[in-house]
């Protein structure tokens, strides 16, 4: 970068700095192909949500079941987006509870083959911005950045394998440059892992070391993603969180290495002082956690190693160039 001087100013928050936030973390709750209800779990999952009480809920894709052939038309689709509506969307909102989403593979996938779909996916959030400060230069529901108190929000399109856009990583750095060192946490999320969790999907993950390196370059908390349908949360060479959410919907999968299918889950983040803790909470009941024999002890993947993440870990500094 040019300029007069670079220099990496380290911020590191106070134990006053920010009160106590909950993110419930939902993912993958598409049924099958088509489909315009949801199974039960789902309902008893955002019934779990809604005791939870969480400051903000964010969906990280595959909300409705699109993507394949022979191609949807809008009736269908719009009816799928009304029971989802009826099945999440509207119990969080009678309760309060902002709820905010980035686009999945199957309800808005970026290639251009599904226009129709994204055109859907656009209609059915357009009007429905959370409670939250929506910062200028997004382009909301497909790519933005918010704050939510000591929060920064950054989402973007990450429903195509492999390296990511140039449009996308440079909305990324563009909003991260602007708006990370005012921040005292800051999420990035879309629906594709940069990392292989589950069996099977190994290939379908952002493989991009530019987007991994622009993360750590601006000193990003946690990437939260989903697709893969299991829950495994660990920290990367940098410190850097990155959480991948179960799913509630379509089918369990196992982790790489495993022999046995995930439960049904989804994830809550718990940002307290300098401290960031996540935890699962499993199907039936959604009150237990995933059993620590489902998620290995670290994850190799073309971006290096993943360590298994044990409750906890500290808020990462945020650099500032200037």
């Amino acid at each position: 970068m040019k300029g007069p001087r670079l220099y990496c100013l380290l911020l590191f928050l106070l134990s006053n700095s920010l009160e106590a936030e909950s993110i419930a973390l939902i993912s993958d709750l598409n049924g099958r192909y088509g489909s315009t209800s949801y199974d039960n779990r789902v309902d008893d999952a955002i019934e779990a949500v809604l005791r939870i009480q969480p400051d903000l809920v964010i969906s990280t894709g595959d909300m409705v079941a699109g993507q394949k052939q022979p191609r949807l038309d809008q009736n269908r689709l719009d009816n799928m987006w009304r029971g989802f509506n009826l099945a999440v969307t509207d119990p969080l909102a009678r309760a309060g509870i902002p709820f905010t989403v980035t686009p999945g593979n199957h309800d808005g996938s970026g290639f251009k083959e599904f226009a129709l779909e994204q055109e859907r996916f656009e209609a059915q959030w357009i009007s429905r911005i959370p409670e939250f400060d929506l910062i200028a230069g997004s382009e909301w529901p497909r790519r933005y950045a918010a704050r939510m108190g000591g929060l920064l929000l950054v989402a973007f399109d990450g429903t195509r394998p492999g390296k990511l856009p140039e449009s996308e990583l440079l909305f990324v750095e563009r909003m991260l440059r602007a708006h990370g060192a005012a921040a005292d946490v800051t999420l990035v999320f879309s629906h594709l892992p940069m990392w292989p969790l589950a069996q099977r999907r190994e290939h379908e993950i952002l493989d991009d070391p530019a987007l991994l390196a622009l993360l750590h370059s601006y000193g990003v908390d946690v990437y939260i993603s989903g697709h893969h349908h299991v829950f495994y949360a660990g920290t990367d060479s940098a410190g850097m969180v990155h959480l991948g959410v179960g799913a509630l919907g379509g089918n369990s999968r196992k982790m790489v290495g495993q022999r046995t299918r995930q439960p049904f889950s989804f994830a809550v983040l718990e940002i307290s002082n300098d401290r960031i803790e996540v935890r699962s909470l499993a199907a039936p009941d959604f009150s237990s956690k995933v059993p620590a024999e489902f998620l290995p002890e670290s994850i190799r993947g073309p971006l290096g190693l993943l360590q298994r993440l044990d409750g906890s870990a500290g808020l990462r500094s945020i650099p500032v160039v200037d």
